[in-house]
């Protein structure tokens, strides 16, 4: 009878087993029988190999046949990657594929998992998003006898190479055949406002259609002129695919929107690229564009009105002398508002869009698969969102930011108003001027008493009723200007990022809102205080 006590105990574990992997399939399955070949017992954990070598190999097979050739050939649900047939190709990388973590094998570690199904997934991107079969790889039979759940390190290297081989050959074709970072190149290029020379001619070209009325514009003429922008400027030298993509978006409009309100560049993604490029992107893009594009067009008007300040000023300071002190005031604050969009120009170009852009290049260089491309990319536009006043928690100072823009336009539209009413008093008094000698050809008196004195009526008018009028309007528009801009420097002080304070430093760089605000003295030496503390606690 002694030799039926071994048979009679493998019996006994065999139904300990069964008893243990009841309802379970698949990997699952396999983890039980692996945790059971972890025993003491030597009896135990003999056999519970013995039983996962048989029942890992189906598993194994399936891992080589999903990395080599990206097949999936799990007609019970056994496998630990899942595929839905529903999703389209367009959604390929972010939903047609996923895991199941209830079946993947102990032996298995999730960071395995994650590159067998990265792995796996890129053949398929290459497959049917890329149209591109180049990639050959030969098939090794690992699942026979010689390859085992204890083979760990074999498994991991295998699974590393195939990793490394398709997803550089993925970014390879994305890269050259896609140009994929040609288009992100391209994007912040145009959309966030980069190439220069093109902003700048694109708004001399659209300043007079721009000034209508939303509902006045059409499409196909602003494509026209974009087209001329593009043109004049070293845009035309871009690739031709990038041009190509590059195109006009009107935004939806309310009642009293001009075409300032309602202008956007467009940039059409297709292909893979749009795997990068998806839809949520393109709106942040876009509402990132709308700000980038406001806030240059502030720096736009303001320089035009110190244009005109530049060239006429010193003819109205000796022909209406009364306009000397008018004048002098839109100077002051035609300063003052250069100043507070240079500063936000000088913090959003260099302190948000090229630090942003710095880091995903460098991220970019790095990735080793596609996943991280589009995390880097994600927090690229989720920096430039954050830092550009464009999330949820800055939406109070962004406020305040937008009705600076909005007194900025009303400076401008006032401003016009007053040198066009001083043109017109200026070329009636040059005519009056005028009169003696004129007469004089014509042999005539020159002027009159009963003449000189109605003018002098009709320019105190003018002085009483036309520039202290404008002087009290832009007093008034100085003063909300100069509240709101510390309204706005006060919360930008007391806001969670600190490369905010460093703006908040220059646009008050001579204390002139420090000390009308107490609270602003308060909150900028709080701020100053924290900052040194998170240093101090750094260098620890």
């Amino acid at each position: 009878m002694l030799w039926t006590i071994e048979p009679k105990e493998k019996l006994k574990m065999l139904v300990t087993l069964i008893g243990a992997c009841k309802d379970k399939k698949g990997g699952a399955l396999a983890s039980v029988l692996y945790y059971y070949s972890l025993h003491g017992d030597t009896l135990t954990s003999s056999l519970a190999k013995h039983v996962l070598n048989a029942v890992s190999k189906p598993i194994f097979n399936m891992i080589f046949r999903w990395i080599y050739d990206g097949e999936l050939v799990d007609k019970y649900h056994e496998f630990f990657v899942a595929s839905d047939p529903t999703v389209g190709e367009e959604r390929l990388w972010y939903d047609k594929y996923s895991l199941r973590k209830s079946v993947i094998p102990a032996f298995i570690s999730m960071e395995q998992a994650q590159k067998i199904l990265l792995t796996g997934k890129s053949i398929n991107f290459l497959h049917h998003v890329c149209f591109d079969r180049t990639l050959a790889k030969s098939l090794t039979q690992f699942a026979s006898d010689d390859f085992a759940t204890d083979s760990s390190s074999k498994l991991q290297e295998i699974i590393d190479v195939a990793y490394s081989d398709t997803c550089r050959h993925l970014l390879a074709i994305l890269n050259s055949q896609y140009k994929l970072f040609e288009h992100i190149r391209a994007v912040r290029r145009y959309l966030l406002l980069g190439q220069g020379d093109f902003v700048l001619c694109l708004m001399d070209l659209l300043e007079t259609d721009l000034a209508r009325p939303a509902n006045t514009l059409f499409l196909h003429n602003l494509s026209g002129t974009l087209e001329s922008a593009i043109r004049a400027t070293n845009a035309q030298y871009d690739d031709p695919d990038v041009l190509k993509r590059l195109d006009v978006r009107l935004l939806d409009c309310t009642p009293g929107d001009c075409g300032w309100d309602v202008f956007s560049l467009d940039y059409h993604m297709d292909g893979p690229i749009s795997t990068v490029f998806t839809p949520d992107c393109v709106i942040m893009y876009l509402r990132v564009f709308n700000f980038l594009w406001r806030a240059k067009r502030m720096e736009y008007v303001l320089t035009g009105v110190w244009k005109t300040q530049i060239t006429q000023n010193r003819i109205y300071f000796k022909s209406i002398p009364e306009l000397s002190s008018l004048l002098h005031h839109c100077c002051l604050l035609t300063s003052e508002m250069m100043h507070f969009t240079q500063q936000m120009q000088y913090y959003i170009t260099f302190e948000v869009l090229a630090c942003s852009w710095d880091e995903l290049s460098k991220k970019a260089q790095e990735a080793e698969d596609l996943d991280q491309i589009i995390q880097a990319h994600e927090h690229f536009l989720d920096s430039i969102v954050k830092q550009s006043l464009l999330s949820p928690d800055s939406k109070p100072i962004l406020t305040k930011l937008r009705t600076i823009f909005d007194l900025i336009i009303k400076f401008q539209q006032m401003s016009e108003g007053i040198y066009t009413s001083a043109s017109s008093e200026h070329d009636k008094r040059i005519a009056f001027s005028a009169k003696p000698e004129t007469r004089a050809q014509a042999g005539q008196w020159g002027k009159t008493d009963a003449e000189s004195i109605e003018e002098q009526k009709r320019r105190g008018h003018f002085a009483k009723k036309n520039v202290q009028a404008a002087h009290g309007k832009l007093k008034i528009l100085a003063q909300s200007y100069q509240d709101v801009a510390q309204q706005f420097l006060l919360m930008v002080t007391e806001h969670s990022n600190l490369s905010l304070h460093g703006l908040s430093f220059r646009l008050d760089f001579n204390e002139f809102y420090k000390s009308r605000d107490a609270r602003l003295r308060t909150s900028v030496s709080f701020q100053r205080k924290m900052s040194l503390r998170h240093q101090m606690s750094l260098n620890k």
